[in-house]
């Protein structure tokens, strides 16, 4: 018998001032897939000057990661 193994998926989504169209984005980001046990998401913000980074935050995105 094999070991179940944990199948996890991270989206990534690279941003830079997005605050308008990531609303969009993540309403179709799927949370969960066949054959995949957890999906998280992750925004990568470039610097940007906009509420990029509060709305991410907002709409529940996993992790977020800034960068200057």
């Amino acid at each position: 018998m094999r070991p179940k193994s944990n199948v996890k998926l991270i989206i990534q989504i690279p941003c830079f001032n997005e605050a308008e169209s990531l609303p969009q984005t993540v309403s179709e980001l799927p949370r969960a897939v066949a054959g995949v046990d957890e999906i998280e998401w992750l925004v990568v913000d470039d610097g940007s000057s906009d509420d990029t980074v509060a709305v991410a935050r907002l709409l529940g995105v996993d992790h977020v990661v800034r960068l200057p």
